[in-house]
This record gives structure tokens, sequence and C-alpha cells, in this order.
């Protein structure tokens, strides 16, 4: 990539100096330019699509302290997951890199996936809060939803799987099965780590206060208030 855009930089030199025309054809540009879109895209689609996120979460959760951490969770789920594909396409085989738009699709697919579970499980959390001490809300909210949360995570997550092994099988579909890894990898972290043991103990430890500023924030509004 860095010899081709070297390439580029010469040809636009030679026709300043009087060349008619200049450019690069072929698969390797074409993937080079696609990259170069895909990475300046990234940094203007992610902060759109948190803002957007963290709004629907506010509203939803009637708490501007939740919608946070939750993010935060998308985040340490994306950035684990993407360190674990590195580990597994790039330190194991020796590879120089993996497919580019592996971090884009990863970080969608799991921002979407992770705030669809956040939603469900902090729902029936701040339902079960109104009734119960907090620690029983979370036992009863995850063992209500926990089902529904590891099945939906399974079979997502078993179809990124099927397309790896079947439409990368191939060759020259490399590409295809390290997206369908690198995303059946972030969905399991986030189904059976993030959903199920990081988000709950989060809210247990920070106690009323995850519901700031609403109601169930104020002293004495829950059975576990203090």
């Amino acid at each position: 990539m860095a010899s081709l855009s070297r390439a580029r930089t010469e040809k636009r030199a030679a026709r300043r100096a009087g060349a008619d025309a200049s450019g690069a054809a072929g698969e390797a540009p074409a993937l080079y330019d696609v990259s170069s879109i895909s990475n300046s895209d990234v940094g203007t689609i992610v902060p759109i699509a948190i803002l957007a996120i963290g709004l629907v979460l506010a509203l939803v959760l009637r708490s501007l302290v939740a919608p946070a951490y939750l993010i935060a969770s998308v985040v340490l789920s994306y950035l684990a997951s993407l360190g674990i594909s590195v580990i597994v396409f790039m330190k194991i085989p020796g590879n120089s890199g993996i497919v580019f738009l592996l971090p884009f699709l990863m970080f969608i697919f799991l921002l979407a996936l992770g705030e669809d579970y956040n939603i469900l499980v902090m729902t029936r959390i701040r339902e079960e809060a109104q009734g119960h001490r907090l620690e029983g809300a979370v036992i009863r909210a995850v063992g209500a939803t926990g089902p529904t949360v590891t099945s939906a995570g399974l079979v997502l997550a078993g179809t990124f799987v099927v397309l790896a092994v079947v439409g990368g099988s191939g060759q020259g579909n490399e590409e295809i099965r390290v997206i369908g890894v690198g995303l059946a990898i972030g969905i399991l972290l986030d189904t059976f780590v993030v959903r199920t043991v990081l988000v709950p103990s989060t809210v247990e430890l920070l106690g009323r206060w995850n519901w700031w500023p609403s109601r169930l924030s104020r002293p004495g509004a829950t059975p576990d208030a203090t």
C-alpha cells in the first residue's frame, strides 16, 4: 500500500510536469481506495452512532449515568474482540494484517447488538428495582433475560461461523473467513462476558446512581436505598 501511494504521488508530479494523464488501475489500487474511504468514514460514523444510541438509551432508561457505562461496555467488547482477532489471524499464522473491513463491521455489529441486549437487560432490571432490592432485581432480571440473550447470541454467532466455513472455503476467500470468525468472536464475547457479567456487576456497584436523575435515584425511592 505504501508503494502504491508513492507511485500515485510520482504520477501526479509527472502530470503537473506536463504529462497528459496519470492514474493506477487494477485490484490493488481499488482496494487501497476502498480502505482509505472506509478508514475516513469510521471517524465520522462512529461518533454519530454512539451519540444516537446514547440518546435512545437515555430516553428508554430515563438515566444519564447508565448510557455512559453501557456504551463503554460495547467499546471494551469491541477492543477485546479486535485484539483476539489480531492474535488469531495475525500473530499465530504470522500474517502482516487483517481485512480492513473487519474493524468497521465489528464495531457497527457490536454497537447495534450490544445495545439491543443492553436495553433488554436494563429495562428488566429497572422494572424489578421498583419492587425489590437492587441485588435481587439484578438476579431476577438476568435470570429472566439470560436465556433470550444467550440463545440469540449463539444463533447469530453460529450464523457467522457458517458464513466463514461455507463462504470462506473457496480459493481466495480469506476475507470472508476472517470477517465471519471475527464477528462470531465479538458476538460470543459480548453475549457471555459483557451482558452476563460486566453490565450486571456495574449496576450492582453503582446502586441507585444507575438511574440518576430519575425518581429511582432518590434516597428512599427503592427498597435498597439508604
